[in-house]
């Protein structure tokens, strides 16, 4: 074999193995730069499902403690209480059945007067029945009727509600509260039980329903969905979704006969909502870490992120399937840029062409996420704004605490209540930020609230006014006894240091602490609450001042003026 020969043959080979290594080289940058794309699309995408789903949670438990406040309301009422106590004789028996008891209670003045005022309660309630049920499990009141389909509207008086799930811990004092399906309308809703008491003995139980229609804007966007605490999806923002269990739920555990009590259904096919393994198939290019972080379901192809929250002071639980909505663009952005760098890579003319498409296409990512991240904190600041709670210290939001504010002086000043408002600083705050980081600065800062819940009593309030400054209020409390209190919380943050920080720090607060006068405007009470702060900050920290509301020194401070 002659060196002709060899170079023809060296030649291709020479040159396959160039491609080859082109394509190789050029699968890495491609892998490289789409990754970047996932990690700026992941996480501003899973900021946004967090705001999503955190105010879906917060609405739900919002709109349920409303619902329970009208039947534990009622359940203090003279005219509920009367009515169980004098029904306690009408229970099923052989010598008493459903109809004849219908009949008794229905011919019943004084139970007809109470049906017409659970009837009225319903009108301006919001909810879509009431109904009252005696210790014997008789219903023997009730705000509405039922359509059956001979056309008669038979009442639920007289029906015997003790195989209902939602009455079983109400029959036994205690409230209660749980999803089912009505058995006479057939309709979905939430059932809240509260027992009824007269001189300390159970005497019956008042029942509200709350019906789901009612409720459709829980799941307002899209990929939203609501389980009961079996596990069954109540509400979707996709209604094909309704009635499908989540994997190994209590459902899967309930006996057909409980099923049907509760759901008068039997059947409940499994959502399966799983972390998905076939991502790396179809996209090798995506790290093991992030492929960890999407999911899927039969009903959506693409892959998801996944949030849920229970613990909203029910059974209930917020979800959220948001699919990855940048997912395409990423599968055709990788395949372009493998091509591109590789015939980039196949050419030396075209590398300074390569660098500069490179930095370009950075340079127009870099801006991209810059305006997706001002979009994300613009979003945030709107949601930030109208949330009620400081989302660090979970303390009261500045404007809410201010609101609130002006709402107990008038309530004060109407009732002529005494009323105290008072100003905590943390001190050298600033000194725990510079040593020790910002994140021991927020743990400072949430152990001053938790002292604070513990130290204060449930009608007080605390908001954060900004920074290391809180806002406290007291009321029906006068000076002398307000300050006892802020001083008593005063000494137990000095006395119980946080287990959270290093044991060096060593927490104090400065407090200022006045009384409302029957002319204060809300701006002069924080004035002279500020002013008095004040005094304990330049009289050494670590201290309590009050200052009386007759006292007229004006204030030596200008941050009352952010009002």
């Amino acid at each position: 074999m002659n060196r002709t020969t060899l170079r023809q043959i060296a030649g291709p080979v020479s040159f396959a193995l160039i491609v080859l290594v082109c394509w190789f080289v050029a699968g890495m940058v491609a892998d490289r730069m789409v990754q970047q794309e996932l990690d700026a699309a992941l996480h501003s995408q899973r900021q946004m499902s967090t705001s999503i789903v955190d105010n879906m949670a917060e609405v739900i438990a919002s709109d349920l403690a409303m619902s329970r406040a009208i039947p534990a309301t009622m359940a203090e009422m003279d005219v509920v209480q009367r009515a169980l106590v004098q029904s306690q004789n009408y229970a099923v028996n052989e010598g008493m059945a459903e109809p004849a008891l219908r009949a008794a209670l229905l011919g019943n003045p004084q139970m007809a007067a109470v049906s017409q005022f659970l009837h009225d309660a319903q009108g301006f309630s919001g909810l879509d029945q009431i109904w009252i049920v005696n210790t014997n499990g008789i219903c023997v009141a009730s705000s509405a009727t039922i359509s059956n389909p001979a056309g008669i509207q038979p009442s639920l008086v007289g029906v015997d509600m003790r195989t209902r799930s939602y009455m079983t811990n109400a029959l036994l004092g205690a409230f209660s509260e749980a999803y089912g399906v009505g058995r006479a309308s057939g309709e979905p809703g939430i059932f809240i039980a509260a027992p009824v008491y007269s001189d300390g003995l159970l005497v019956g139980v008042v029942v509200a329903k709350v019906g789901i229609a009612r409720l459709r804007h829980w799941v307002a966007h899209a990929g939203t969905f609501v389980t009961d605490d079996n596990g069954v999806i109540i509400m979707a923002h996709d209604s094909a979704l309704e009635g499908r269990a989540m994997p190994s739920s209590r459902i899967t555990q309930m006996s057909p006969a409980e099923r049907r009590i509760i759901y008068r259904r039997e059947t409940f096919p499994e959502m399966r909502i799983r972390v998905d393994t076939q991502l790396r198939e179809q996209a090798p290019w995506v790290p093991a870490a992030a492929a960890a972080q999407f999911f899927g379901m039969s009903e959506q192809p693409a892959p998801a992120l996944y949030q849920n929250r229970s613990g909203l002071n029910s059974g209930l639980s917020a979800h959220l399937v948001d699919p990855l909505a940048a997912w395409p663009e990423l599968l055709r952005n990788h395949k372009r840029d493998h091509l591109l760098v590789f015939l980039t890579l196949a050419g030396t003319v075209a590398l300074a062409w390569v660098i500069t498409v490179s930095y370009v296409r950075e340079r127009r990512h870099h801006r991209a996420t810059r305006d997706l991240a001002k979009q994300l904190q613009s979003a945030n600041t709107l949601l930030s704004a109208e949330a009620r709670h400081d989302a660090l210290t979970g303390a009261l939001s500045r404007r809410y605490f201010l609101d609130l504010l002006r709402r107990e002086i008038d309530r004060a000043q109407a009732g002529r209540e005494p009323l105290c408002m008072a100003i905590a600083d943390l001190d050298h705050f600033k000194q725990i930020n510079d040593r020790f980081g910002h994140a021991a600065g927020d743990r400072a800062l949430e152990h001053f609230v938790d002292t604070c819940r513990t130290e204060l009593r449930g009608s007080d309030a605390i908001g954060r006014l900004g920074g290391e400054e809180f806002g406290l209020l007291l009321p029906a409390t006068g000076l002398a006894g307000g300050r006892e209190v802020v001083e008593r919380l005063r000494l137990a943050l000095k006395a119980a240091p946080s287990p959270k920080l290093p044991p060096s720090v060593s927490l104090s607060v400065s407090i200022g602490i006045t009384e409302l006068s029957p002319d204060d405007l809300p701006e002069r009470l924080m004035s002279r609450a500020d002013t008095a702060l004040y005094a304990a900050k330049t009289g050494g920290r670590d201290r309590t001042e009050a200052l009386p509301p007759d006292d007229t020194a004006p204030p030596t401070r200008t941050a009352v003026n952010a009002w």
